[in-house]
């Protein structure tokens, strides 16, 4: 029997993701975004389970738990506490079955929602199975705005993009990195293969050819070890996407924040400024030892590369 379940959340890239993870294993899904929209969307049919963020812009959250018990008397209730706290003591002051925190693992939540309403789900691995040769997918698309159109010039050129790609990766903890031109490997950095990073570079782009802009996250899995890695991947500049691959507890959230530093970082060109500051070192090592800079410098001449911090730090627009 298919069970009803009411997803109320202001965040709607939030839901969204919630609505596809749990529609893909069989339940069905309404969405409402405030407190009155959700009450009409109860008051109108059977609702098993609702899932409600205590942040509503229209009223008290508790309200509209006391006011969906009375519709439904006997629905099971999850909060996401305002403090984001799994003990709070309002959870079991209104009746509700348990807290939702954030970030949270979309694979043991699902699970976790089924067994509250006693039923048998198959796993998010089952349902996106592994194709031969290729990857193993989880999809949790947010709905997305328009693909960007900005112009990065200086992007073009593969060398600059994987030193910057190179520099970043190590900055923000991605596992791997990649920029993706159509379904060519443009440039890539961390701990992958290049024939890994191309084989990402692929799927990436059948991802895309999905969804017009906006945002990609995914579970994947890469053979032959297939260990399961959290996808994240954003329209970077005009015809360029940016897919960065995490540890698979990693949460939404915190991979848009890093994808949102990438995203800055596209302001401050990776080699001009870097070249001047490595001239400038290697002039004082060679005055320091009584060397004359040469107006011809060899590579191997040049003193380790040192990363410059180019942003301010991350911020979350969308929140999660």
């Amino acid at each position: 029997m298919s069970r009803s379940i009411l997803i109320v959340d202001a965040n709607p890239g939030f839901a969204g993701m919630l609505q596809q993870a749990l529609s893909s294993v069989g339940f069905q899904c309404i969405l409402a975004h405030t407190g009155r929209e959700a009450f009409q969307l109860a008051s109108g049919g059977l609702v098993d389970l609702a899932i409600v963020d205590f942040h509503l812009p229209d009223g008290p959250a508790e309200e509209l738990v006391r006011a969906l018990q009375g519709v439904h008397p006997g629905i099971l209730l999850l909060g996401i506490p305002p403090d984001n706290d799994p003990d709070n003591p309002v959870i079991p002051m209104l009746g509700m079955q348990g807290a939702i925190t954030k970030p949270f693992y979309l694979p043991d939540l699902v699970p976790q929602i089924a067994a509250l309403l006693g039923a048998e789900v198959p796993s998010l691995a089952e349902v996106f199975p592994e194709e031969p040769e290729t990857l193993e997918e989880t999809v949790i698309k947010p709905p997305p705005p328009k693909k960007s159109t900005r112009s990065v010039p200086w992007l073009e050129n593969a060398g600059k993009a994987s030193a910057w790609l190179e520099r970043l990766s190590a900055e923000n903890s991605a596992l791997a990195c990649l920029i993706t031109h159509g379904a060519e490997l443009h440039a890539g950095a961390g701990s992958l293969s290049r024939e890994k990073l191309s084989l990402l570079a692929r799927r990436v782009s059948q991802m895309w050819a999905e969804t017009p802009g906006g945002a990609i996250a995914q579970y994947v899995r890469l053979p032959p070890e297939n260990e399961e890695m959290f996808l994240y991947s954003i329209s970077l500049a005009l015809n360029y996407d940016l897919t960065l691959l995490f540890d698979r507890k990693t949460s939404l959230s915190v991979a848009r924040r890093r994808a949102k530093v990438f995203e800055k970082a596209l302001d401050v060109p990776p080699v001009g400024g870097t070249v001047r500051r490595i001239t400038g070192e290697l002039a004082a090592i060679r005055h320091k030892t009584g060397e004359i800079l040469s107006g011809k410098r060899r590579t191997g001449d040049l003193p380790p590369f040192k990363p410059t911090d180019s942003s301010s730090g991350p911020s979350d627009r969308h929140g999660s």
